[in-house]
C-alpha cells in the first residue's frame, strides 16, 4: 500500500484539508482494519482503478471505477473495502467550510451518505467525470477536479460569516466550547445555530464538536502520548477515564485496550495528516 499527498491550491487551502492518492498492487489488505474515524471532514472520492465499498453500520455504499463521489461528514466509523486487484484513489478531504463554500447542497441529507456528482449535478457531473476518466494521469485528475471547485467558489456569493466564526471557534477550542458559550459569543440562539449547521454542515455544533474534540484525543492517543496526557490533564477533554472509553468506542467501535490489538495501517496512513 501506499499513500502519497497533493497540497491543494492557494486559493483552495481555506476548503480542502488534505489531497490524498492511494494506490495498492492487491487491495487492502483483509487482515488491515481498514478503519476510518470520524474526523469532521465531508470527502470528494474516485476511484481511479478499480471501485471500493464503505461499511457504515449494517449499511454498505458502493464507489463504482470512475465515479467522482461526494461523501458526506461521517459520524460513525467507517469500514473500507476493495477487490483484490490493483487499486487507485483520489481523496480530497474537505474542511467544513468547503462543504458549503462549494456546493449550494442541504447537508444533512449527505451526512453519512454518499452520493455521485452526476446525481447531485446532472449532465455538469457527467461532464466533468468524463473529463476526469479521460485523464491518464491521478495528478492530472486532481488538476481538473481542483479547477471545478474553483468555479464553484467563484459562483458562492452568500454571507457565511457566522458559520466561518462559529467553525473557527469550534476548531480553536479543540470542541471544548460549550453551546451556551457559543450563543453568548455569537448572539444567536441555540436551535438557530443547530438549524444553520444541519442545513450547511450536516451536524450540530454539539455533535461536530464532539467529533473535533474525539479527533484531537484520537490523534494523541495514536502517537502514544495519551496516557501521560490523561494523568497530567484528566478533565481537560473527558469527565473520567469511562467517559472517554465511551467516546473512544462510540467513534472507533472498539474500547482503547480493543483497539490496540487491530492493525489499521490503511486508517493510521492518513491520520498523520491531519
Amino acid at each position: 500500500m501506499q499513500a502519497s499527498f497533493t497540497i491543494p491550491e492557494k486559493q483552495l487551502l481555506p476548503y480542502i484539508a488534505v489531497i490524498w492518492t492511494f494506490e495498492s498492487s492487491g487491495g487492502i489488505p483483509f487482515a488491515d482494519g481498514r478503519l476510518i474515524v470520524p474526523d469532521g471532514r465531508a470527502k470528494i472520492i474516485i476511484p481511479y482503478r478499480s471501485g471500493a465499498s464503505a461499511a457504515v453500520g449494517s449499511r454498505l455504499m458502493i464507489a463504482h471505477q470512475h465515479q467522482i463521489l461526494l461523501v458526506g461528514i461521517q459520524s460513525n466509523p467507517v469500514t473500507i473495502a476493495s477487490t483484490t486487484a490493483e487499486t487507485g484513489t483520489i481523496g480530497m478531504e474537505l474542511t467544513p467550510k468547503g462543504l458549503y463554500h462549494f456546493f449550494n447542497l442541504s447537508m444533512h441529507e449527505l451526512t453519512n451518505q454518499m452520493f455521485s456528482f452526476e446525481d447531485l449535478f446532472g449532465s455538469w457531473g457527467v461532464r466533468l467525470q468524463a473529463r476526469v476518466e479521460e485523464a491518464t494521469r491521478p495528478q492530472e485528475k486532481i488538476a481538473l477536479l481542483q479547477n471545478a471547485l474553483t468555479q464553484f467558489l467563484r459562483k458562492s456569493s452568500r454571507d457565511y460569516s457566522l458559520l466561518d466564526y462559529t467553525l473557527d471557534t469550534i476548531s480553536q477550542s479543540h470542541g471544548l466550547i460549550t453551546v451556551q458559550s457559543l450563543e453568548a459569543q455569537t448572539g444567536y440562539t441555540r436551535r438557530y445555530l443547530d438549524m444553520l449547521f444541519r442545513e450547511h454542515i450536516g451536524l450540530s455544533p454539539k455533535s461536530y464538536a464532539n467529533i473535533v474534540r474525539f479527533q484531537k484525543v484520537y490523534q494523541l492517543w495514536t502517537q502514544g502520548k495519551l496516557p501521560s496526557f490523561l494523568e497530567d490533564n484528566p478533565h481537560a477533554y473527558y469527565y473520567d477515564q469511562s467517559h472517554f472509553i465511551k467516546e473512544f468506542k462510540r467513534f472507533t467501535g472498539f474500547t482503547p485496550g480493543q483497539y490496540r490489538a487491530v492493525a489499521n495501517d490503511f486508517g493510521k496512513a492518513f491520520q498523520s495528516e491531519k
